[in-house]
C-alpha cells in the first residue's frame, strides 16, 4: 500500500506543477497580447496626431507663402539638439540609438570614425575626426533641409538622450566546422551602432581547417568595416566558461555594459539587440535576458521532432511562466544577453560544473538579481540529429544541475539577499529533478511489485494510484501535443537521464567532462537501414532495460496478468527501438 500511495502522491505533485506552469504561461501570453494591442493602439493615435500636426503646419505654411512669398521650415522642438547624437547603423538607417531620425526629405547623415573600439563604422567619414566627443566616441551630425510645411519628428529614444551602451557579442566555439562562418556573418548583420559594438570570436578549435574558416570569415567581415575580434587560447582550460572569462578580461575597462552570447549553430535575428538591450537598460535589476529558441530541423526525423516538442514546451511554458511569476529560471547558455556588472557581482563564470550558464544564473538570483524571458525574439538553431549527439547533450544537461545542487545547497539556505519565498522557489527548481528521478525509479519498480510484492486490491490507495497516474498522463499528453509516441520516447530516455543525474550527484568523472554536442549544419547523407544497423553498436543501458521488461512480460504471462504482460511487452519493444536508435532515427 505504501508503494502505490507514494507513487500516487508523486504523480499528483508532478501533474499539479505542470498545470500551474501551463495556466501561468497562458496568462502571461494573454498579457503579452494585451500589451501588444495597447502598443499598436498607441502608435495609431500617435500617427493620427502627427498627421493632424502636419496638416496644420502645412496650412500655416500655405498661409505664410500666400502672405509673404517666403519659404518656411517647420520642425519639431528640440529636433536639432536630439539629432546631434544619433548613432549610425551599418546596412541602413538607425532604428534606435541616442536619437534616431525619422525619414526626412533631403537629409544627410555623417558619422565620424570610432576611437574607442578600434573599428570604424561602415559609413565613417574621416573628415569629421575633430567632431568626436571627449571620450573619443563619435557623434552624428544630421543636416536637414525640408520643404515648407514638413514636420520633422523623432521616435522614442531608449537611451534617454545619451549614447547607446557598449555591447560585446561573444561567440564561443570548438571545431564547429559546419557553423563557424555562418554565426560570424549572422552577428555582423545585427543592427547596432558599430562604434558601440564588438563581436568577439572565442575560437578553441584544434582543427586547422576550422581555424582557417574562422579566420577567413572574420577577415572578410573586418574588411567590410565590422567590429570583429578573434581570440584563441593555448589550451581549453575551463572549456566554454574559461573562453568567455578570457574574452571579458580582454575588454575590461573599455566600458562594455552588456554581453550577448551565441553558440555557433544559432542564427540570431538582425534586430536581436534592438529587442534585448533597451529592456535591460531601463531595468537596472536585470542580470540577463533570455530569448526563445526556434529550430531549423525540427521535422527532419522522429528524434529532432521529439526534441522540438520538448524544448518548445520548455520555452513556451516553463521559461515564460517562471519569468512572469518572477521565479528563478536559468539562462540557457546562448541566445541571451548578460549585464557584465551582474557577472562580476556573482563571482564570474565558473567551470566547476558542466552547466556554467545555470550555475551563474543561480548565483545571480541568490545575489538578488532578476531576469526576464522574451518569447517574441526567435533564434533559429540546429537540433542534434543523431541519438549519440542527443544523449551527449542530455547527459550534460542532467548531470550539471545535480552538480549545482551539491555545490550550492548551503548557499541557497544561507542566501541573505533574497526572501524565504525566493529561496524556496530556487530549491523547488532543483527538487523537480528529484521528483522526475523518483517517478522514473517508481515506474521501473511497478511490474515486480505488482507481480510478487503486493497483490492488487481495489482499495483507496490503489484507486488513488490509478487516478493520479491517469491525471498526470492527461496533463502530459495535453501539453505535448497529444503524442503517445513522444510519451514512450520520454519514458525510455528517462533512464539515461536518471543515470546522468546519479553521475552528477556522486561526482563521476564522466559528469565533469564538457563534451561538445556535434552539429552537422544539414541533413546527413542517406545510408541504408541494414548498413546503419550493422555499423551501430546498440546502447547497453537501453538493451539491458529491454531484457528486463522482456523477462517481466514472460513472468506476467506465467501469472496470467495480462495487463502487465501487455505493458511490459510494449516497454520491451520501446527500449529495443531506442537501443538501436542511431539506425532508426
Amino acid at each position: 500500500m505504501i508503494f502505490y500511495l507514494s507513487m500516487a502522491i508523486l504523480f499528483t505533485i508532478y501533474a499539479l506543477d505542470l498545470l500551474l506552469l501551463v495556466i501561468t504561461a497562458a496568462i502571461a501570453r494573454s498579457a503579452e497580447v494585451a500589451a501588444l494591442v495597447r502598443k499598436r493602439s498607441s502608435e495609431r493615435r500617435s500617427k493620427k496626431a502627427q498627421k493632424a500636426l502636419q496638416e496644420k503646419a502645412a496650412a500655416a505654411a500655405a498661409g505664410a507663402e500666400g502672405g509673404s512669398g517666403a519659404g518656411a521650415v517647420v520642425a519639431a522642438a528640440g529636433t536639432t539638439t536630439a539629432a546631434a547624437t544619433a548613432p549610425a547603423v551599418a546596412g541602413g538607417a538607425p532604428r534606435f540609438g541616442a536619437a534616431a531620425a525619422a525619414p526626412v526629405v533631403n537629409s544627410e547623415l555623417r558619422i565620424s570614425p570610432s576611437g574607442s573600439s578600434g573599428y570604424s563604422s561602415t559609413v565613417a567619414d574621416s573628415s569629421l575626426d575633430d567632431e568626436s566627443d571627449e571620450d573619443g566616441v563619435p557623434r552624428a551630425e544630421i543636416i536637414t533641409t525640408a520643404p515648407a510645411g514638413t514636420a520633422i519628428t523623432l521616435p522614442d529614444d531608449p537611451w534617454g538622450g545619451g549614447k547607446a551602451p557598449k555591447v560585446l557579442i561573444q561567440l564561443p566555439m570548438y571545431n564547429e566546422e559546419a557553423h563557424a562562418a555562418a554565426i560570424i556573418n549572422a552577428c555582423c548583420r545585427i543592427k547596432y551602432p558599430r562604434d558601440r559594438l564588438l563581436i568577439q570570436v572565442l575560437d578553441d578549435s584544434t582543427k586547422e581547417a576550422v581555424r582557417q574558416k574562422v579566420d577567413a570569415a572574420a577577415a572578410l567581415c573586418i574588411e567590410n568595416g565590422q567590429p570583429v575580434q578573434v581570440m584563441r587560447r593555448d589550451n581549453r582550460s575551463g572549456f566554454k566558461a574559461g573562453a568567455m572569462v578570457e574574452g571579458l578580461n580582454r575588454v575590461e575597462g573599455l566600458g562594455y555594459e552588456y554581453c550577448a552570447i551565441f553558440d555557433a549553430d544559432f542564427d540570431p535575428p538582425a534586430d536581436f539587440l534592438e529587442e534585448t538591450i533597451p529592456p535591460m537598460h531601463r531595468d537596472k535589476t536585470l542580470a540577463y535576458v533570455q530569448t526563445r529558441w526556434a529550430f531549423t530541423n525540427g521535422n527532419e526525423s522522429f528524434l529532432t521532432w521529439a526534441q522540438k516538442v520538448n524544448l518548445s514546451f520548455h520555452f513556451d511554458v516553463e521559461q515564460r511562466a517562471r519569468s512572469f511569476l518572477g521565479w528563478f529560471f536559468n539562462f540557457n547558455g546562448t541566445a541571451g544577453v548578460w549585464r557584465i556588472q551582474s557577472i562580476h557581482d556573482a563571482g564570474g563564470w565558473q567551470s566547476d560544473t558542466v552547466v556554467e550558464d545555470m550555475d551563474l544564473s543561480l548565483r545571480c538570483y541568490l545575489k538578488g538579481w532578476n531576469a526576464i524571458y522574451l518569447p517574441h525574439v526567435d533564434n533559429n538553431n540546429e537540433l542534434p540529429c543523431t541519438l549519440s549527439s542527443y544523449k551527449t547533450q542530455q547527459f550534460r544537461w542532467l548531470s550539471g544541475p545535480m552538480q549545482i545542487l551539491v555545490k550550492s545547497f548551503k548557499n541557497i539556505i544561507h542566501a541573505k539577499n533574497i526572501s524565504f519565498a525566493r529561496r524556496a522557489n530556487a530549491f523547488w527548481f532543483f527538487l523537480r529533478y528529484m521528483l522526475f528521478a523518483a517517478i522514473t525509479v517508481g515506474v521501473l519498480a511497478v511490474p515486480p511489485v505488482a507481480l510478487w510484492v503486493e497483490v492488487w486490491a481495489w482499495d483507496w490507495p490503489h484507486i488513488y494510484f490509478i487516478v493520479a497516474i491517469n491525471f498526470a498522463l492527461a496533463v502530459f499528453l495535453y501539453v505535448t501535443p497529444f503524442s503517445i509516441a513522444y510519451l514512450f520516447f520520454s519514458v525510455a530516455v528517462g533512464y539515461m537521464k536518471l543515470w546522468a543525474m546519479i553521475s552528477g550527484l556522486i561526482g563521476l568523472e564522466k559528469s565533469k567532462t564538457w563534451k561538445v554536442t556535434q552539429k552537422y549544419g544539414a541533413k546527413q547523407a542517406s545510408v541504408g537501414l541494414l548498413q546503419r544497423m550493422t555499423a551501430h553498436k546498440p546502447y547497453a543501458l537501453e538493451a539491458c532495460l529491454a531484457l528486463y521488461y522482456g523477462g517481466l512480460a514472460a513472468a506476467a504471462g506465467v501469472y496470467a496478468s495480462w495487463i502487465m504482460l501487455g505493458y511490459c511487452a510494449l516497454m520491451c519493444l520501446v527500449f529495443l527501438f531506442i537501443s538501436f536508435g542511431d539506425a532508426y532515427m
